[in-house]
């Protein structure tokens, strides 16, 4: 017996059919889990903080404020940021102080930086480190 008669005869289109399902099963699994993937990654990356906190919340003390209304002059706006710039040390990197200043809910990082380097408040160092000068911001305080 060969051909139809043999997959008729051995139940060959049942199997075919959840062979079929298997598969399927198993890639909307796979693609599911791939989804979520970001999800696993993340608490990954903040494993520590879970199991350090136990789940518990934990407000960290700062003095570093974000004020309501901002100023619009940029040396007093450096004023409110000194604060974040001590917090950095004397040198420090873009990132870290754009970081900072997100974390805090400083408006416009990236804008304020730009304006502190035109201003001079930053002084280049070079490989991406910044100082903050300290002869400017002296004088206007």
């Amino acid at each position: 017996m060969y051909g139809i008669e043999a997959i008729n005869a051995h139940n060959g289109w049942s199997i075919a059919v959840i062979g079929a399902g298997i598969v399927f099963t198993g890639l909307v699994v796979l693609s599911i889990a791939i989804s979520q993937l970001h999800k696993l990654l993340l608490f990954w990356d903040k494993r520590d903080e879970f199991f350090k906190l136990n789940g518990r919340k934990v407000e960290e003390q700062s003095d570093i404020t974000s004020p309501e209304q901002f100023p619009v002059d940029i040396h007093d706006v450096a004023e409110v940021y000194k604060p974040v710039f001590a917090k950095l040390g004397d040198s420090f990197q873009l990132a870290d102080l754009y970081a900072i200043a997100r974390k805090y809910n400083f408006p416009h990082p990236h804008l304020t930086i730009k304006e502190f380097r035109q201003a001079g408040i930053m002084l280049p160092l070079g490989d991406g480190c910044f100082k903050l000068n300290t002869e400017l911001t002296q004088n206007q305080g």
